[in-house]
């Protein structure tokens, strides 16, 4: 009985080694141009570094010389043979992200929106995919072996930055407040005012006035980017809760309702946004305001002084309480000052 079963085995092993598919790189096929491979050792390339800035991100990124061959990791994971074909060549690509100075959250940007990198050959593109991920990541790109242009293209939100030489260029050629200028949010109050006119017997309280304004940005998540040679000033407006009241023979109080007006440099908002989420833009039930203000500004020396101008209108809260102290049916106060 054991014969047989040692016959069956001897042959069997011979079969195997005549029909081969030990996993040898001759058996793997050629990846053509235009394939796209994650790389399985993100952390190992070398070569030229380039970056971009983003709003509130950076990524930085090493790009290296054609190469007639990957690691074995990468092509065993593609299952492609690590040698380039003729006529090609292998561009591996790293990215890494990092924050960027300054106050960026000021611009907002939203969660749902991702940057997405594009390597061009010779102006032929080939999409490496959304740049979410933190920590290192690289992909390798075929090409042709002639190639002589390698560029990368960043698309954020509409806006495509191009580092045009990927062996050259040290940075894309995204707005330069991106890479010059650190956002930075201050802070900035309007002292309480009396506002009691010619008549001491009016009294007002609850007059502060706050504003939060950000230096120019090119970016705001709402409005997206600002058009070329222009950029956004963000300005967080708010009052308190205004209280009035008369304090002649007898006190009486006030209910008090206010508007605001803001301007910058004399020009108006494009637009106003609620300062809370869930809130709303300007007034509200107890008199107070708020409202993130956004202008539209020239991209040098656009921003200027912030000048908030407030009506308030005070009613008395018993009309006949009024009456009889002899106080008046209607307060109105304008005030004004600079953030």
């Amino acid at each position: 009985m054991l014969r047989p079963l040692l016959l069956s085995l001897a042959l069997s092993l011979v079969l195997t080694s005549c029909t081969g598919g030990d996993g040898s790189e001759d058996d793997l096929r050629a990846a053509s141009v235009g394939t796209v491979l994650p790389v399985g050792l993100p952390g190992s390339i070398e070569g030229r570094h380039s970056y971009v800035v983003l709003p509130t991100s950076r990524y930085d990124f090493l790009v290296s010389t054609p190469r007639t061959s990957v690691d074995t990791i990468t092509a065993g994971d593609a299952g492609i043979s690590p040698e380039a074909k003729e006529g090609t060549q292998f561009v591996l690509v790293e990215w890494s992200l990092s924050g960027v100075p300054g106050d960026t959250f000021v611009m907002e940007p939203p969660a749902d929106v991702s940057p997405q990198l594009t390597l061009l050959a010779d102006g032929e593109a080939h999409d490496l995919g959304a740049l979410d991920q933190e920590g290192i990541s690289a992909a390798a790109v075929v090409v042709a072996a002639d190639v002589d242009d390698v560029s990368l293209e960043i698309e954020y939100d509409g806006l495509t930055q191009v580092i045009e030489d990927a062996y050259g260029d040290t940075r894309a050629d995204g707005p330069n407040a991106l890479y010059h200028e650190a956002v930075r949010l201050g802070l900035t109050q309007c002292p309480p005012s009396p506002l009691s006119g010619d008549d001491p017997r009016v009294l007002f309280f609850g007059t502060e006035v706050t504003g939060r304004v950000a230096t120019p940005v090119p970016y705001y998540g709402p409005l997206g980017w600002a058009q070329p040679g222009r950029e956004w000033v963000v300005a967080r407006v708010s009052t308190r809760a205004p209280l009035a009241g008369w304090n002649g023979r007898d006190y009486v109080s006030y209910e008090t309702t206010s508007d605001v007006r803001v301007r910058l440099d004399g020009a108006a908002p494009v637009e106003l946004f609620p300062a809370e989420e869930g809130d709303v833009a300007g007034p509200h039930d107890d008199g107070s305001w708020s409202a993130v203000a956004v202008f539209d500004v020239e991209e040098i020396g656009g921003d200027g002084p912030l000048d908030v101008r407030r009506v308030l209108v005070a009613t008395p809260e018993d009309d006949d309480e009024a009456v009889a102290a002899g106080a008046p049916r209607e307060i109105r106060r304008v005030q004004t000052c600079t953030l």
